[in-house]
């Protein structure tokens, strides 16, 4: 998310996968910090929106709670379920 903010990366993957499920006053799923979440905070600070598209196999509450509502978050959940 800082390369994409600053502009030293057109692209980022992170293929550890993201903890979606994480709350902050909980751990759920076995996601304990929402790396999602931080990620997202960042880039709305350098770019001021962001599009979110999850495409895991089950719902992303955590990243959905975390901005629900907010104009700078646009959120596609992709659920198979």
């Amino acid at each position: 998310a800082k390369a994409l903010g600053d502009g030293s990366a057109d692209v980022a993957i992170h293929w550890g996968g993201g903890m979606h499920h994480g709350h902050p006053d909980k751990a759920y799923g076995f996601c304990y910090v929402n790396d999602l979440v931080l990620a997202i905070m960042e880039l709305i600070q350098s770019r001021g929106r962001v599009l979110y598209i999850d495409i895991d196999v089950h719902h992303g509450d955590g990243v959905e709670d975390a901005f629900k509502g907010s104009s700078q978050v646009r959120l596609c959940v992709c659920d198979a379920a």
